[in-house]
């Protein structure tokens, strides 16, 4: 099940048995256990009617699932880094069987970090059971929307435009976006709304944020601010090629603009097809405007030729990426 439905069920207090959290969102995970404590733990008492527990045996995680509740309908065991869902063992025979018989006074998580192995007896039981939970990266909606609501609990107001703007600058990773929160609100005082300046003021950039303003620097023939970013990222421990792939993103998006303004789509659509924030892909189209399609072309052909030669050993990855900018550079003062 989606984790939306796991939450739902939390709120009409229909959860209970043995539950699979797995997938990459580790902080959509923090949320739903603390809302599932909240649920069914009393203020007060969740010491005495919560059980966590690390890779335990398996009469461990059942003894603890029929200890009854104390002043409370329901007890809460979870269980961490179970090596029968990520290891190389199968978990023990015992453990599989009791699973459909978790008691209703008891609700039983097998946390896991990452996506759990499908292949084996513990996953496919819970499976059967339609207790597996899967805490997948949100959409651009959900994760804007997960960011305005993130703020209003801090007393902050934010836009869906500046929640775009932050999601765009730092990336979709929730606990990243969730430690950005905090300094934005720490940033912004006593001031009840954070805004687009606050953000491009003390938001942590991701790699493809700063290629993104780097390309800008390039397309303006700022020569010094593009090998500025270039210099930041490098000192920040980014991989030459990886940065390469990037750049290359960004010019087979103006190839794409191109190619769509050329057959005459509309520009609502072309904001559309890029996948960009509208601010972002507004940066996109200018971009691309400041390049004729054979330009945009041939610095694709650039980024691609020195992809190659590196790999090829034909070129030392050492200024590789520098010798590709200044292509582009030149490229652009034509």
């Amino acid at each position: 099940m989606e984790r939306k439905e796991f939450l739902q069920q939390v709120s009409s207090g229909a959860v209970a048995g043995a539950y699979l959290f797995e997938g990459p969102e580790e902080n959509l995970k923090a949320e739903a256990l603390e809302a599932l404590r909240a649920a069914i733990l009393p203020e007060g008492l969740e010491e005495l009617n919560e059980s966590i527990m690390d890779a335990p045996a398996a009469d461990a995680i059942r003894a603890a699932c029929e200890t009854m509740p104390f002043m409370a309908d329901k007890r809460l065991v979870i269980v961490r880094d179970q090596p029968g869902l990520t290891g190389r063992q199968e978990a023990d025979e015992a453990l599989v069987a009791y699973l459909p018989h978790v008691p209703d006074s008891c609700v039983l998580i097998f946390l896991c970090v990452g996506k759990a192995d499908g292949r084996k007896k513990l996953y496919t039981t819970l499976k059967k059971l339609g207790h597996i939970v899967t805490f997948a990266p949100m959409t651009e909606d959900e994760v804007n929307a997960w960011v305005v609501r993130a703020f209003r609990e801090l007393g902050k107001g934010c836009s869906a435009q500046t929640a775009s703007r932050l999601i765009f600058t730092t990336g979709r990773d929730t606990a990243q976006l969730q430690t950005e929160i905090g300094k934005l609100t720490a940033y912004t005082g006593d001031r009840g709304e954070v805004t687009d300046t606050d953000v491009d003021a003390v938001a942590t950039r991701s790699l493809e944020c700063t290629v993104f303003n780097m390309v800008d620097a390039v397309v303006a023939g700022q020569e010094g601010k593009a090998f500025g970013y270039l210099r930041d990222m490098l000192m920040n421990g980014e991989d030459r090629i990886g940065i390469l792939a990037m750049l290359l993103r960004q010019f087979r998006l103006m190839q794409h603009v191109k190619i769509m303004q050329y057959e005459k789509v509309a520009v609502p659509a072309i904001r559309q097809k890029l996948g960009l924030p509208s601010f972002a892909a507004d940066r996109m189209l200018r971009q691309a405007a400041n390049y004729s399609g054979g330009a945009i072309k041939q610095a694709v052909d650039i980024c691609l030729t020195t992809e190659y030669m590196v790999k090829s050993g034909q070129m030392n990855m050492e200024g590789s990426l520098e010798t590709a900018m200044l292509q582009i550079f030149a490229l652009r003062r034509r």
